[in-house]
């Protein structure tokens, strides 16, 4: 019998997990958020045992569709922010972006966010390890913006997280109701954030006006 080297054992096994992984979004995206590991067993065609082998638990199978997700929309952020005009323009287009994709992804967004908030239940992890994600791209552009215009970076998190629940609670909530289209909805958020994240940078911004006043 041919002896399996370790690289070539590695390499099945991360082909394998990938496909186990493709196995459980198809389940997700047809069954909903709840959908079970036997279903997603069932769907790959192998025991559920195989599937706790590859992912470790369903917490461990949650985290892995959470980065394959996190990566592609830190992908699309990162395009949007890159291409926008200005700061207003870039929280307009980080919405979008995020928008877009829980429209695409309903049951997807769901499996995760449900899953953050089951173990919140059970021990205390507040956020899923998608919010997570997608909190700490925000809170790296916001940071970056603010350091360039010489202010205090220190908002830069908590927007970021305040910024992601609200646009995501808005946007579950349009997609049940769909009672306007998604423009509008995005310009009501910019309008809410960028007017606070506005006033806050013009206040900084005659403070240290002032400060190089008294300075001279």
């Amino acid at each position: 019998m041919p002896r399996i080297d370790r690289p070539d054992r590695e390499r099945a096994r991360a082909v394998k997990r990938e496909k186990l992984l493709e196995a459980a979004i198809t389940v997700v995206r047809r069954d909903g958020p709840g959908v079970s590991m036997d279903a997603i067993a069932r769907e790959a065609g192998i025991t559920k045992p195989i599937i706790y082998r590859a992912f470790g638990d369903r917490d461990g199978l949650t985290n892995a569709v959470a980065d394959r997700f996190a990566a592609e929309l830190a992908g699309a952020l990162g395009e949007a922010i890159e291409q926008a005009p200005d700061d207003r323009a870039r929280v307009a287009r980080t919405i979008d972006v995020y928008l877009g994709f829980i429209e695409r992804e309903p049951a997807i967004v769901r499996f995760l966010i449900n899953r953050g908030i089951e173990r919140s239940d059970k021990d205390g992890v507040a956020l899923s390890g998608f919010v997570s994600n997608v909190g700490q791209m925000i809170t790296q552009a916001i940071g970056e913006a603010l350091r360039a215009r010489g202010l205090d970076s220190g908002a830069a998190e908590p927007w970021a997280y305040a910024i992601v629940g609200a646009v995501h609670l808005a946007g579950d909530w349009w997609l049940e109701r769909r009672v306007m289209p998604r423009e509008r909805l995005v310009e009501y958020l910019t309008s809410l954030v960028w007017d606070g994240m506005q006033s806050f940078t013009e206040a900084n911004d005659a403070e240290l006006i002032h400060l190089k006043g008294q300075a001279r």
